[in-house]
């Protein structure tokens, strides 16, 4: 199974594959994933997934190797400054490293204005230069007109992404309520991967160290519409339980949750006039049970 490595450049990231995989390098097969490079148009971090490749011939001298599969097998190390890689298969997300092929002459390296995140513009040496890898991770909104309130936010935000080295961009919305960062990037799947698990505690965080301090409303982070379709689910899961409790007369417990996801199915039924909900627990999970509204009022002097 191919993993995932990272370095300064993409000799120190096949370093790395070459050491943890326990194998030369020219035993390898890899993608280059993400190239980023600094303002200047200097190399910050390569980001390459790569694999074991036991059929790969020894490197020949004149160009790299390739596997069947179509991806380079790296070069030994004496080779290997000249290696490049194909695009990566099947989801068109990889660029080709190579050549200019639309002739491009002096002029040709702005011709594609300037990037979306900084307003930087292309260096005509430069095969990915900042602003390139939002190409690889779907289309991302322009940024709207927004408050020094959620500007803030924003920045705390990605200051915290830098920090965590993910490759994600923030996008910011407000209203009256609330303050709602969005973020879009190859590591999305991350964020909402485990139940949105990683989403849920940038989110606690920024409610930590923000609200009542330097904003006012509360922050909400989304990531790929995983609010709304949490909210869908775990309401509906909510609504079909309380048709038991409703009918059975018996109170059931719902798994485990964050504070977040408890308070959806609190919203869920808190117009409901025969069911209510309950949190049971101690700590940041805990469960909610739906209860029939009779019994929790003649248990509420117990209490």
């Amino acid at each position: 199974m191919s993993q995932r490595f990272e370095g300064r450049n993409l000799e120190e990231a096949l370093g790395h594959a070459s050491e943890t995989l326990g194998v030369e390098r020219w035993q390898l097969t890899y993608h280059v994933l993400l190239e980023k490079r600094g303002f200047l148009g200097g190399v910050k971090r390569v980001v390459i997934e790569a694999d074991k490749n036991e059929t790969a011939p020894p490197p020949a001298a004149s160009a790299p190797p390739v596997s069947s599969s179509g991806a380079r097998v790296a070069r030994a190390p004496e080779g290997a400054p000249e290696a490049r890689t194909t695009p990566r298969g099947g989801g068109g997300r990889g660029r080709e490293r190579g050549p200019r092929r639309d002739g491009g002459g002096s002029g040709g390296g702005n011709d594609r204005g300037r990037g979306r995140r900084g307003g930087r513009g292309r260096h005509q040496d430069s095969e990915l230069v900042s602003g390139d890898f939002e190409k690889f991770m779907g289309e991302v909104p322009e940024q709207g007109p927004e408050s020094d309130e959620t500007r803030a936010v924003r920045e705390w935000c990605d200051d915290v992404i830098a920090l965590a080295r993910l490759d994600l961009v923030t996008r910011s919305e407000e209203n009256d309520e609330r303050i709602v960062i969005r973020l879009y990037g190859s590591d999305a799947k991350r964020m909402i991967d485990r139940h949105g698990e990683l989403l849920d505690a940038l989110q606690v965080l920024a409610n930590k160290a923000l609200t009542g301090r330097r904003v006012e409303k509360d922050i909400e982070l989304d990531c790929e519409q995983f609010k709304d379709k949490r909210v869908a689910e775990l309401g509906e899961r909510a609504k079909e339980i309380a048709d038991r409790v409703r009918r059975d007369g018996r109170e059931e417990l719902l798994p485990a949750m964050t504070p977040i996801e408890r308070r959806i199915v609190h919203l869920a039924l808190q117009d409901d006039a025969e069911v209510t909900t309950v949190s049971r627990g101690e700590g940041f999970y805990k469960r909610v049970a739906i209860v029939r509204r009779d019994a929790a009022a003649a248990a509420a002097p117990e209490q």
